[in-house]
């Protein structure tokens, strides 16, 4: 399905949102530079927008870009001409990296798409550095009004709408309201981070909780 909408993926995601997953990036970019680190894996990469922002802000920092959608990372290739972005086609249930890979590790809108959740935590405990960021911007099961309302209107109707009649994939994008509805919610993700051997340093609600952004800590 992702490698089927690859080459509208990045357009799609500016009208959709009226260019605010932009600025949500941005903020996920700035809360996982916080410590500095020296290396970082974007999970979930897709078309490479967090690594492209990574890079952009930090060029000095080691970048692992990682997804199991190879025509998703190859639609973001023309973003990364001679930036320091390795790229790697990999699974989050099984992660291609030794032990201790990374200083920081971000996901954006990743998490809610691997099947297993728990599995996939333990092996982005693994790849992480003890003390290391784990950073987290996602679209969490709605659980407040102003959440819930948006969700049942422009998420049920006009995601789908639009975005099938841009990528010619309605499909998919009806998809992507129900995995938001299916998915847990912040509360529980909070859960099990905990449970996983993670610290939760901070949760912020984005555009009035229609998205969050979580950083944590492995501990």
């Amino acid at each position: 399905m992702f490698s089927s909408i690859a080459d509208t993926y990045d357009a799609t995601n500016r009208i959709l949102s009226f260019r605010t997953d932009v600025r949500w990036r941005q903020l996920a970019v700035e809360t996982c530079l916080k410590k500095n680190p020296t290396s970082i894996l974007d999970l979930c990469a897709g078309t490479l927008d967090l690594s492209v922002a990574l890079y952009e802000r930090a060029p000095y920092v080691s970048i692992v870009a990682c997804d199991f959608s190879l025509p998703m990372l190859r639609e973001g290739l023309h973003k990364t001409t001679a930036k320091n972005i390795q790229i790697t086609c990999g699974d989050a249930h099984s992660l291609p990296f030794r032990l201790e890979s990374f200083d920081a590790l971000v996901c954006g809108f990743g998490i809610r798409n691997l099947e297993l959740r728990e599995q996939a935590l333990q092996e982005i405990r693994k790849v992480l550095k003890q003390r290391g960021s784990f950073v987290i911007l996602e679209f969490f099961k709605p659980n407040t009004g102003l959440s819930k309302l948006f969700y049942q209107t422009y998420g049920k109707y006009i995601l789908p709408t639009l975005g099938g009649l841009i990528s010619k994939n309605p499909d998919a994008y009806r998809y992507l309201f129900r995995s938001i509805q299916q998915f847990v919610t912040l509360e529980e993700y909070e859960a099990l981070l905990h449970k996983h051997h993670f610290s939760l340093r901070s949760s912020k609600p984005l555009s009035g909780g229609i998205a969050h952004l979580l950083e944590a800590e492995a501990v």
